[in-house]
């Protein structure tokens, strides 16, 4: 059987090794565990409510403490290259609450309901609010959770009913509405067990308007109910169809979920971000929830390409996505997707900064070209969070040693020379 373990979670191992043996009671950093930067009394966020369920009712608790996906990705160092500004995202989904989450003031606009008809303007499930917040919900006082591109500006689309479950008409039918508002990035949050061809006419057509679609490569969250399904093993859609960008999640280690490639629907993904225990709004009020799935690791891709956007704005969708899957962590040019993590977990700090000379009309310089061929063959490498942590810990055990080594050593030393200077010639003596 083939491990679970992927290259980018082999890789936390060093760093996190040195730590543990360089100093066994340093504390981890708060973003190296979901119980450690997100509340666990959080309530979770389920992508479809059970019939006659009433819907999803408003938080009362929030967590101060920043997430361990917003510190896993290094989102603060890449808003100093980028928040987004002037990039439109659709969530095709469950809707959003347009009115009552402080999070997604000024962020998100109801855009059509296809399948009840009008414009969205509530979320009875909580599902699109939630990952509505994760692409671009605003920072709020006292909460260190924000939205990956805090400026740039969500219209959410609903293609389920009430209870958030969707057919491929329906979910052709949201991604036509989301093409149509003018959207540069398509977050489709549902996934169905076939593609019609309204449905390969609908991404195609986003396509040739320049849309970049990103979709989650399983259909784990729509496979509930008897459990008969999640034997039924195939392709997701339209995570499946060409030029779709298909997302996995991954924990804090880096790795999937256990099991997660085992059953069920699934296409091979393409990349993967956090998706599991993820910190993030909820309808109803200000209060958060905690959410997982392949769907919530998408928010974040699809937040870092609105990044990408508006420092690159004159990228293609496909530059894009290329731009995404170069500079991932763990990613090999040309290499073969992994099936739990694809080419690499996201990164979006180098998704920004990293000099890819395929961009580029005119011939790179030998420096460009030196810095694009490190962008495209990235060896497995931890988090930031986690090399900064090991970082910070190596630092400090140098420093403490060398604390002892001067109270053990020259102190003595000093006290016995009463402070005076010792002989030019050589270490100092003893006077008999």
């Amino acid at each position: 059987m083939r491990s679970s373990r992927s290259p980018v979670s082999r890789a936390l191992g060093p760093a996190v090794l040195a730590a543990l043996l360089l100093t066994p009671t340093a504390a981890a950093p708060a973003s190296a565990a979901p119980g450690d930067g997100d509340s666990p009394s959080l309530p979770g966020m389920s992508a479809t409510l059970a019939e006659g369920r009433p819907c999803t009712a408003k938080s009362a608790k929030k967590s101060a403490l920043t997430p361990w996906a917003q510190g896993f990705l290094g989102v603060g160092r890449a808003w100093e290259l980028s928040r987004g500004a002037g990039v439109k995202v659709a969530v095709v989904g469950t809707g959003a609450d347009t009115s009552r989450v402080p999070a997604l003031e000024d962020r998100v606009t109801g855009g059509r309901d296809v399948v009840a008809g009008g414009t969205v303007r509530d979320d009875c499930v909580g599902y699109g609010t939630f990952l509505a917040g994760l692409v671009a919900g605003r920072p709020q006082e006292g909460v260190a959770a924000a939205g990956v591109a805090p400026e740039a500006r969500v219209v959410a689309v609903r293609a389920t009913d009430k209870e958030g479950r969707t057919t491929p008409g329906a979910l052709a039918d949201g991604i036509g509405a989301a093409t149509a508002s003018g959207a540069r990035i398509i977050h489709v949050a549902l996934a169905v067990p076939s593609a019609p061809q309204k449905l390969k006419d609908a991404v195609a057509a986003a396509q040739k308007a320049g849309a970049l679609v990103v979709a989650p490569a399983s259909a784990r969250e729509w496979e509930g109910g008897s459990g008969s399904s999640r034997t039924e093993n195939g392709p997701a859609y339209p995570a499946a169809l060409p030029g779709v960008l298909a997302v996995s999640s991954v924990g804090p280690d880096g790795a999937p979920p256990a099991g997660d490639t085992d059953q069920g629907r699934r296409t091979r993904p393409r990349l993967s971000a956090p998706g599991v225990a993820v910190t993030g709004p909820g309808p109803g009020g200000d209060g958060q929830f905690t959410g997982s799935g392949d769907a919530v690791a998408g928010a974040f891709v699809a937040g870092t390409a609105a990044l990408v956007l508006s420092y690159h704005p004159g990228l293609s969708a496909e530059q894009v996505a290329h731009r995404l899957e170069a500079t991932a962590y763990g990613a090999v040019g040309g290499g073969t997707p992994d099936p739990g993590v694809g080419l690499g977990v996201v990164d979006p700090v180098r998704a920004l900064s990293a000099v890819l000379p395929e961009e580029h009309a005119s011939p790179p310089s030998a420096s460009d070209a030196r810095a694009a061929s490190a962008a495209r063959a990235v060896p497995p490498l931890a988090p930031p969070t986690a090399r900064d942590h090991a970082l910070a810990v190596v630092g400090g055990a140098v420093a403490v040693t060398l604390l002892v080594a001067f109270l053990a050593f020259v102190l003595p030393r000093g006290r016995r020379r009463g402070w005076r200077a010792g002989p030019a010639g050589g270490p100092a003596t003893s006077a008999d």
